[in-house]
């Protein structure tokens, strides 16, 4: 069954509506309000990308960038290099990084 996006005139939200082949166009209501004045919205799509391609585009960007600054910024880096992989290991690389954060050896002032 696809799924179709429409404008509700009655509430002005933009709705996302799994809807049967053989439904009628006047079934669907929105379901903020329920009202039936929608009006079908021409939807964007998304390319589907490989692992490697996904990959490919994060080593580009981390040949441009250099290291980020801080802890906070390695570890939205690692997360998103996970997210990048087929199997989202995004807690995995996470946890990879605290655990070598912890064993680095402290550095006093």
């Amino acid at each position: 069954m696809p799924v179709y996006e429409y404008r509700c005139g009655g509430c002005g939200k933009k709705v996302a509506l799994l809807v049967g082949v053989t439904a009628e166009p006047d079934d669907e209501s929105c379901p903020s309000c329920g009202s039936r004045d929608l009006v079908k919205m021409v939807s964007r799509f998304r390319r589907g990308r490989s692992e490697d391609d996904r990959i490919d585009e994060m080593s580009d960007r981390l040949e441009t960038m250099g290291e980020p600054d801080s802890g906070v910024g390695m570890r939205r880096l690692v997360r998103e290099m996970g997210k990048a992989m087929d199997d989202d290991m995004a807690d995995e690389m996470e946890e990879l990084f605290e655990s070598d954060q912890d064993d680095s050896p402290e550095t006093a002032d």
